[in-house]
C-alpha cells in the first residue's frame, strides 16, 4: 500500500521508500502463497560455486523457532529485520527497523518475538459454518432461521483483554421473509476495551 521500489535489488535510492506494514504483508503472503520455497528462509548456509554462505538471520540460531526471513540494512534506515517464528499453531511476524547494530537488531527481535508469545493468544470464537444464534422470522415457512457465519472467527488478543472480550451478534428481529442461503442477516462484533470494535 505504502511501498515505492525503484530498483529490485533494495539499495538505496532517494525515492525506495516501504514500510513496516507492507514487509509484514510480503512476509505473509510469502509463507501462505509459497509455502514450497519458504523452507529456503530457514536454511542456516548453503555453498554454492565453492562459497559458503551464511545466513545472517541472527533469530535462526536462538531457541525461538524462527524459520524466516530477511535482514536488512541501510546508512539512512539502519538494521533491520523481517521475521516470523512458530509456536504450536501460532504464527508470529514481526519486522523492526532503525536499530544502530546487528547486535540491537538480534536483542530487539528476539525480545519482542518472545513477549508477543508470552503476552498474546489467539482465541477461536467460531468455526465457519457453525450457528451463532437463531432469529424469529416474519411470514416466513418455518418461524425461527439459524444465523451461521460465514468464515472462521479467529481473534488475536493480549491474554489479559480476553475477560473483557464481549461478542454481541445484533440484526432485525423478526427477520422479514423471505431469507435465502446465504443472506447477511446479521453483524457479529466483537469489543475489547482499548481496541476498535
Amino acid at each position: 500500500k505504502d511501498s515505492v521500489l525503484k530498483n529490485a535489488t533494495g539499495w538505496p535510492d532517494p525515492e525506495h521508500l516501504t514500510t513496516a506494514r507492507d514487509l509484514a504483508t510480503l512476509a505473509r503472503r510469502t509463507i501462505e502463497d509459497f509455502p514450497e520455497y519458504y523452507r529456503y528462509y530457514s536454511e542456516k548456509e548453503f555453498t554454492y560455486n565453492n562459497i559458503r554462505q551464511i545466513n545472517r538471520n541472527p533469530l535462526l540460531y536462538k531457541d525461538i523457532a524462527a524459520d524466516g526471513l530477511k535482514t536488512g540494512h541501510t546508512q539512512k534506515s539502519g538494521y533491520g529485520l523481517a521475521a516470523s517464528a512458530t509456536k504450536g499453531n501460532r504464527r508470529l511476524i514481526l519486522v523492526v527497523n532503525g536499530l544502530r547494530t546487528k547486535r540491537d537488531r538480534s536483542r530487539e527481535s528476539e525480545r519482542l518475538l518472545t513477549w508477543g508469545f508470552r503476552e498474546f493468544n489467539n482465541y477461536r470464537l467460531f468455526s465457519a459454518g457453525e450457528e451463532v444464534t437463531k432469529a424469529d422470522v416474519w411470514l416466513g415457512e418455518s418461524p425461527m432461521v439459524p444465523l451461521v457465519i460465514e468464515k472462521d472467527m479467529l481473534v488475536t488478543l493480549p491474554r489479559k483483554a480476553r475477560r473483557a472480550m464481549k461478542v454481541t451478534v445484533t440484526f432485525e428481529n423478526p427477520i422479514p421473509a423471505p431469507i435465502a442461503k446465504g443472506d447477511r442477516l446479521a453483524e457479529l462484533v466483537v469489543t475489547v476495551p482499548g481496541r476498535e470494535p
